[in-house]
């Protein structure tokens, strides 16, 4: 890729929405501007005459977003209209290197595939939770949108200039390796080893086999398989399972601890609140991998465990009533 590439962005709103309030879509154009990408076309596939979206199109509007309206009036007729007006894309202004799709549904690995063959490059934004690890497999990058929303958002917590972290320790790790797995299983996704990978690094996108000691993922997945309940499925050499079953998924520690800083009731609270509650409780966030609370929070949303909001500059969390 140049020094700088030129992008397209395409945006399947069903499948990525955003709250109110969110800040992902300033912060989205900031995070291209860092990383010297310009945006020649950008547009965003919806339903917009759907309940909730009308805020959402006005500031996509403000950015230079082409609103292009789908009415659902038959299945995936927002995937369809997107992937025809991609290819078109392609071959109207092969001046683009880059394709940045927002959607994690596996509907469109026939059309990264066409971007690849035409020698683009392909980056997916998605939401952790829904995403297709089948899809993420097939871009050159790939991020949890949440990642990007708060990337601006530097003071967060008291935590941040008292705390180092070095990453994630190896039992750290294996324990990422098995939840992975048991959060695909929950999912009814197929558990390869190429998905697990992916799903780890949504978990948690410090990730990395090589700082935990490995030169290799396979490596990796050797010892991960002697330290937890994971094993191969019988005839499937690719497959993972979890020995016994995985009905229920155990919350990591860490999340564990911060939903006993929140209220039942649903009440948001700023950042600040639950951080100083940790600290006060002598909670080390870097010995569970974190050097910001911000991290923690994002990967605990990613899980489904935590909801959280922007007002201006502040951000806000709560449980979620039913993790």
């Amino acid at each position: 890729m140049s020094q700088f590439a030129s992008a397209a962005i395409m945006w399947d709103i069903e499948n990525v929405t955003l709250r109110s309030n969110s800040r992902f879509i300033p912060n989205l154009m900031s995070f291209l501007e860092d990383n010297k990408i310009k945006t020649a076309v950008k547009q965003a596939y919806g339903n917009w005459s759907k309940e909730g979206l009308q805020r959402m199109a006005g500031d996509l509007a403000d950015e230079g977003f082409e609103l292009i309206h789908v009415p659902k009036a038959r299945k995936n007729s927002a995937d369809i209209s997107l992937i025809t007006h991609a290819t078109e894309t392609i071959f109207l202004y092969p001046h683009l290197s880059l394709f940045i799709l927002i959607t994690g549904d596996s509907d469109f690995r026939p059309l990264l595939h066409t971007i690849r063959k035409q020698g683009k490059d392909t980056w997916i934004i998605c939401d952790a939770r829904n995403a297709s690890e089948d899809l993420l497999s097939l871009a050159d990058k790939y991020y949890d949108y949440r990642n990007i929303e708060q990337s601006q958002f530097d003071a967060d917590d008291e935590q941040d200039t008292t705390q180092k972290s070095s990453g994630l320790s190896k039992d750290m790790a294996f324990d990422l390796f098995e939840e992975a797995v048991m959060l695909l299983e929950k999912d009814k996704k197929r558990v390869s080893l190429g998905a697990v990978k992916i799903k780890m690094k949504l978990l948690n996108e410090d990730f990395d086999e090589r700082a935990v000691g490995y030169t290799k993922w396979m490596n990796f997945v050797r010892d991960a398989l002697k330290a937890t309940r994971v094993v191969f499925k019988e005839g499937e050499d690719d497959m993972l399972t979890i020995r016994g079953g995985s009905k229920s998924i155990d919350i990591p520690e860490a999340f564990r601890l911060l939903l006993n800083t929140l209220p039942d009731d649903g009440s948001f609270l700023q950042f600040s609140v639950p951080s100083q509650l940790l600290k006060e409780r002598g909670v080390d966030l870097a010995k569970y991998g974190y050097s910001r609370f911000k991290k923690l929070a994002i990967d605990a949303e990613k899980r489904g465990l935590i909801e959280t909001k922007s007002q201006g500059m502040n951000w806000f969390l709560r449980r979620k009533t039913n993790p």
